[in-house]
């Protein structure tokens, strides 16, 4: 099972044996550091309604470079973490590889500064 991160960087799978905590989540779309408060930029963002994107609430406020955009046309900016919805515990659970290539297929990057 995996977590996707997006960046500046591009698209990248994490694979991993057990769902990440809450904690993980908030450092992996923050500044190290600094805290993060995570926000789901979008449950429509892909054609796997199943698929979310999770950002720090506050990335306008911490001047965040902008990284993708959502096929709504919303820009979402910072380090982006992408999970599954585990609807069975209606919470966010890993993905699949399946998932993953959707992901990667699916998202639209924004140009680096």
């Amino acid at each position: 099972m995996f977590y996707v991160l997006i960046n500046q960087q591009g698209i990248t799978a994490h694979e991993v044996n057990e769902m990440i905590t809450l904690k993980m989540m908030q450092n992996l779309v923050g500044f190290e550091g600094e805290p993060a408060y995570i926000e789901v930029a979008s449950y429509r963002n892909y054609s796997d309604k199943s698929i979310a994107m999770i950002c720090d609430d506050e990335f306008l406020r911490k001047d965040y470079n902008p990284t993708c955009y959502t096929i709504e046309g919303n820009i979402i900016h910072g380090q982006v973490l992408v999970l599954g919805i585990d609807k069975a515990n209606e919470d966010f659970g890993l993905l699949t590889l399946a998932q993953v290539e959707i992901v990667k297929r699916e998202t639209k990057l924004c140009k680096k500064r």
